[in-house]
């Protein structure tokens, strides 16, 4: 409820759009107030323009009684702190100050004062597992009465970006696109989302898988230059690992290399089905297993140390490569 909520709560972490949603959420908990200024939005720019506006906002009591929620968003890249201190130190009874923040490392600026804050909550929002954006895919399609075969939801999740809201968009005109039957398949996926923006992911996956080390420096170097796409690359290598060690379950009971690949389930398509073929050949199921261990604690770790997520993507994508695990 609205009163349970501390007077600040700084909303964080390299998925930008489930910052949004998360934001979203607590701004919900408002509506249906009767004061038309009881939900007020600033952008981070206007409340470090306008020294005080932030601390006047918070202060200002609400015309119908209850407390109002100020939302300040777009505050990543903006150092937010002195003008949420004053909040901080003397918080207001009158209102509910909701930061949308981008990502904030750890011990550092807002992100520190709101962690050792009693006045403050501190939400941090981690980029999406394979599971994450498994679960999304199903609801949001739900929401269209439609079920996902397995080969849509691969193809869903290979596609899909580090942008939670913009992921969510792209299920929906999926979903849009097989309504009215019962089931959101394959074709409904590619005829309306487009994988570019996952082109150069899927590549360094290829690259890695291949061992080919400098195609992989280069793709590397143009990725890691965000942190959230190292989490997402990871998610990449470990499905990649996955679909890896089924298929050589398979080869070891008999199957030839490219049949077990044809049966992975969710299936592999184009040069990724060609790679993990040939990869089969390079990994044994133990060496597989040991390289899904290493790529799962680098998963981990970038969720307790998002500012090392480029170092750790690097370090598990070259193991892979140079085909050697700790």
């Amino acid at each position: 409820s609205v009163d349970q909520l501390p007077p600040v709560v700084v909303v964080f972490g390299p998925d930008r759009g489930r910052v949004s949603e998360v934001a979203a959420a607590i701004e919900a908990l408002f509506e249906g107030s009767s004061d038309p200024f009881g939900i007020v939005k600033l952008d981070a720019a206007s409340a470090l323009s306008e020294p005080g506006r932030l601390v006047d906002e918070a202060r200002t009591v609400s015309m119908f009684g209850g407390k109002r929620l100020i939302v300040v968003r777009d505050g990543a890249g903006k150092n937010l702190g002195p003008a949420v201190a004053p909040l901080l130190a003397e918080p207001s009874a009158d209102a509910v100050v909701v930061i949308e923040a981008g990502d904030l490392k750890k011990g550092v600026g807002l992100r520190k004062d709101a962690e050792g804050s009693a006045n403050a909550a501190a939400v941090f929002c981690p980029a999406d597992t394979v599971r994450d954006l498994e679960r999304m895919i199903d609801e949001e399609a739900a929401t269209l009465g439609l079920k996902v075969d397995a080969d849509a939801r691969a193809a869903l999740v290979e596609r899909l970006g580090a942008d939670r809201a913009a992921s969510r968009g792209e299920v929906l005109k999926a979903s849009l696109h097989a309504y009215g039957a019962d089931m959101l398949t394959l074709a409904d996926v590619d005829a309306v989302v487009g994988d570019a923006a996952v082109s150069d992911m899927a590549e360094a996956v290829e690259a890695a898988f291949s061992g080919d080390r400098e195609r992989l420096d280069r793709l590397l170097s143009r990725l890691l230059r965000q942190e959230s796409q190292a989490a997402q690359l990871l998610m990449q290598a470990q499905w990649m690992l996955q679909s890896l060690e089924r298929a050589s379950g398979a080869v070891a009971a008999g199957t030839d290399p490219s049949r077990a690949v044809e049966g992975v389930r969710p299936p592999l398509y184009g040069a990724r089905k060609a790679t993990a073929i040939r990869a089969l050949d390079r990994w044994s199921p133990a060496m597989l297993r040991t390289a899904s261990a290493m790529v799962a604690d680098a998963v981990f770790r970038t969720r307790t140390m998002p500012a090392l997520a480029p170092a750790l993507a690097r370090d598990a994508f070259w193991r892979i490569a140079c085909h050697r695990t700790p």
